[in-house]
């Protein structure tokens, strides 16, 4: 048998269950912070947008207002030199980061250019182009600068062209004199407007749009994001309107740092480990406490508490099994171990009780229980004993497995003896205590009979 304590499957259970409420509530804090970060993160991603699209309109807008001077350059000087016109272009291109260049067409027939290098365009009629001739319309029925199409450049590059209308009597707008075609770099204004830097981070999407709001053309992007976008932008300038929208792939915890992630998970779960250390330190000593509490240092035998509570419980099973629980006890008691002790020294009678514990336990039978309960003596517990026969077997095998041998110790032969009694358990026993005092009595009749 072996003495048990309850305490800790309930208290081990609960702190099983405080576990995993804590994991639950980490785990739950975790989510809590990555909906947070993701918002915050959709928010900043929402107004760099807002800020983008307002730099796009605010760039393209001062551009128009620069290419506007042209009207009233033209209006007062109807007819001005090359050297004129190369210092009014090249004045505006140099005010500008965007312009790229400019293109003069008196009744609709491109006459003056710069820079230089696009005098190939010189002599070029837009009534010979369908998609330029609209937009020169459109911008004569405006009266207004218009941002009509997109322009590519041999080198790959794109521009955007500005239609500005040029009339004689402004403001009345009654003699058209031609269009002034202002070309915008493109990927300059994208750059400015930080269209590449915020590209980065997310999927962005420009396009044209129409009066119904439906796409015209590919500004930026592969394709019209706009449906799969977390937000959307509308850009504004005159008689134009860009959407700008803006999508990720992976979420927005994609570009968080972990630790920022896995802020509450680093916390949590470094208290929580140091709680389970903290746990299994107090566990594992109050075990040990226990243990020394139950055991005998020097035998490592359970001691008196231990035995007097494995037999306390044999005797009430014996009770209530009426006779059927059947046990008998065995007091054993060292003979002359004080001598021992004064001839050979405290060491050598530790290792005298020692052997005795561990030959006591090698003449015993698995089920049986043997403690150290004093100096020198032992009792033992034999379960499932009916028969008094059996008893006095287990008494002379014991008693055999002790004395037949010496101990040798440092180099002396120490011989020793025990007196043994045993008591059967009986029904009219009360309590625990008759039965101990039976097997101390029969004890010492053993000693008597040794002495005479």
């Amino acid at each position: 048998m072996r003495f048990r304590r309850s305490w800790h499957r309930p208290l081990t259970l609960c702190f099983a269950i405080l576990i995993v409420i804590t994991v639950a509530c980490i785990e739950y804090m975790t989510s809590l912070q990555h909906q947070y970060i993701s918002q915050i993160e959709q928010e900043n991603a929402k107004e760099e947008l807002s800020i983008i699209r307002a730099k796009l309109e605010s760039l393209i807008i001062s551009d128009i207002y620069l290419v506007n001077s042209l009207p009233v350059v033209v209006a007062t000087n109807r007819e001005f030199r090359q050297e004129q016109w190369e210092a009014i272009a090249e004045n505006i291109i140099e005010r500008s980061s965007h312009i790229n260049a400019i293109l003069l067409a008196p009744d609709d027939v491109v006459e003056y250019v710069y820079p230089n290098h696009h005098r190939r365009f010189i002599g070029s009629d837009y009534r010979d182009r369908p998609e330029a001739w609209s937009a020169v319309q459109e911008a004569k029925v405006v009266e207004e600068a218009l941002i009509s199409d997109i322009v590519h450049f041999s080198s790959g590059e794109r521009g955007l062209v500005a239609r500005v209308p040029i009339f004689t009597d402004p403001p009345f707008n009654q003699n058209y004199w031609g269009v002034a075609s202002v070309v915008i770099g493109l990927s300059n204004l994208l750059r400015d407007a930080g269209v590449y830097q915020l590209s980065k981070h997310y999927r962005l999407s420009i396009v044209s749009l129409d009066s119904q709001q439906q796409a015209v053309s590919q500004i930026f992007g592969e394709g019209d994001e706009h449906a799969n976008a977390f937000s959307s932008e509308l850009v504004h300038f005159p008689h134009g309107t860009w959407r700008i929208s803006s999508t990720i792939d992976n979420g927005f915890l994609s570009e968080t740092d972990w630790y920022q992630l896995n802020g509450a998970r680093l916390i949590g779960y470094s208290s929580l480990l140091m709680l389970c250390i903290a746990f299994a330190a107090v566990y594992f000593l109050y075990h040990q406490a226990n243990q020394r509490s139950l055991h005998d240092e020097l035998t490592s035998l359970p001691n008196r508490r231990y035995f007097m509570f494995t037999l306390k419980r044999q005797f009430s099973m014996a009770q209530r099994s009426e006779s059927k629980e059947c046990f008998a006890l065995l007091n054993i008691d060292l003979d002359k171990f004080k001598q021992i002790n004064d001839r050979y020294g405290h060491d050598a009678g530790d290792s005298v009780l020692k052997a005795v514990g561990l030959r006591v336990q090698q003449a015993l039978r698995g089920s049986d229980v043997v403690a150290r309960v004093g100096g020198d003596e032992f009792l033992v517990l034999l379960p499932r004993v009916r028969e008094e026969s059996n008893a006095k077997t287990i008494v002379a095998n014991v008693a055999r497995c002790l004395c037949d041998e010496p101990l040798d110790y440092d180099g002396h032969s120490i011989e020793f003896s025990a007196s043994i009694g045993y008591a059967m358990y009986q029904p009219e026993m009360a309590s625990v205590e008759d039965i101990l005092r039976e097997a101390d009595d029969a004890m010492y009749q053993d000693k008597l009979r040794d002495t005479k």
